[in-house]
Order: structure tokens, then sequence, then C-alpha cells
């Protein structure tokens, strides 16, 4: 499979005492989902940024297609989602009518149909549900057919049931279309299932791999702490389910 992204040795700082990514390597292919697992504060979302461009000060190499131009490949950014949607006096297909892109009725039907939004086209998005804003959000996102869509945690807040029918969209969308999906996400359990790859990352990457070959112990080093740990965090038990997000424990302090 043919490389969209490839990156070299990648490091960033915000400042000289805030180091967020180090000597980082990591490639995604085009047709696969790669998923970004990691604690708070392990610069996923600043990884993300770079890649899309909006962070241009770092150390190292971001080739698209081999080349430093980001134009090399067309890509679509979702950031972290907000409640701003509440407000909005607009309809779905009037938001998708919104720039960067200009879509055709015929075009903005067709995105809606791929998310199982088109018999919501004329409803305003203040009275979407949080899923079903997302799912405007993706058809959005596909609109102009990217060969790369990054997500950043786009099933936050979604409840379990919610995160599994936005997340076997995207997979749905990826096969259908054959572009790639870059996905931050903190529910390690709906990662491991719906993506093809893995980054385990916590400013440098402690792992990266197809994601049958994940363990425990790459988990640990991920978080930091023993697998024992993370799960007294859990609310059923299992820390495949945890939606890490929610962990306030600061696993620095459990470095050897």
């Amino acid at each position: 499979m043919t490389e969209l992204v490839t990156i070299k040795n990648l490091s960033f700082s915000y400042h000289e005492n805030m180091e967020v990514l180090k000597n980082l390597n990591l490639s995604i292919k085009e047709g696969e989902i790669l998923g970004v697992l990691g604690p708070n504060g392990g610069g996923k979302s600043t990884l993300l940024k770079i890649i899309v461009g909006l962070i241009s000060s770092y150390q190292g190499k971001v080739l698209y297609k081999g080349s430093l131009e980001k134009k090399n490949i067309s890509m679509a950014y979702l950031p972290q989602k907000d409640s701003g949607h509440s407000s909005l006096p607009i309809t779905v297909k009037e938001l998708l009518r919104v720039p960067p892109f200009k879509a055709s009725a015929e075009q903005i039907s067709e995105a809606l149909n791929q998310v199982d939004m088109l018999d919501k086209a004329d409803r305003l998005v203040s009275e979407l549900s949080g899923g079903e804003y997302q799912r405007v959000l993706l058809a959005k996102a596909v609109l102009n057919k990217p060969e790369l869509i990054v997500l950043d945690e786009p099933t936050k807040g979604l409840d379990g049931k919610g995160q599994d029918q936005l997340l076997s969209l995207i997979n749905k969308i990826k096969n259908d279309q054959k572009m790639a999906i870059l996905m931050v996400d903190h529910n390690i359990q709906q990662v491991l299932k719906h993506c093809d790859r893995l980054l385990c990352l916590n400013k440098s990457f402690h792992w990266h791999d197809t994601k049958e070959l994940v363990n425990k112990e790459i988990l640990e080093h991920t978080y930091h702490c023993e697998f024992e740990h993370l799960a007294i965090h859990e609310m059923g038990g299992d820390i495949l389910n945890h939606p890490h997000e929610h962990c306030t424990h600061d696993h620095s302090k459990d470095e050897k």
C-alpha cells in the first residue's frame, strides 16, 4: 500500500521546558485506519495538527507521498468537537454548503446518505444529538473525497452504542472510498475493534503495528503504569472498556 504520510524523527516543543513529541517515526497508508492511543498530554492532538499543517515549527520531516509538499495529498480534518452546534440556526444541508467546499445538492445528498443522515437534511443542526452532529461533520469531511481524514476524538461524549455506530460508519467510508483514516480516541476497546493499525504514543512512540499484536505490556509502557493500576479506574473492571480521558492519575509519577 502507498504511504500517504511518512514521519521521520519528528520532535516538537511548545517552549524550552515543554517537549511534547520526541523522535517520532510512523507512516499512514492508503486504505487503512490508524488509531492513536495514549494518555492525556502525550502529544496526540499535537501530532494531528502537525500532519494537517496547523503547526509548522517542528524538527524532523513530514512527507506527503514522499514530498515535503502538503498539497501532494488531499486531507480533511475534524478537530475535537464542541457543543457549538446547539445554537446553529441552519439546517444540516445548509451546513454542508458552508465553505471551504462548494458542493452541489447531489453531492450533499450522496454524502449524507453515506452516514445515514439523508432523512435529516432539512432538520436544524441545533436539534441534532451529539452522535448525529458527528455524522454530519463526517459527511462534510467526505464531500471532497479526500485521501486522508484526520479525526481527533470523534466519539467523545457518545455512549458505547453511539461510539460503535459512528466508528462502523467510518470503517464503511474507508472501505467504500479506499481512503485512509487517522484517528485519536481514548476508548481502547473501540480502537482495537475498528482500526487496522495502532500507534501507542506518549511523547515518543511506544509501539506502531497491527492491532492484533497489542498486549498489556505495550499499554503499560505507553501509559507509564502497571496494567493492574489502570484497572483501578475501570467502571466495569475491564481496561479495554475504560475511556481514559476520565483518569485523573498523574502517570508521569509512575515512571521508574
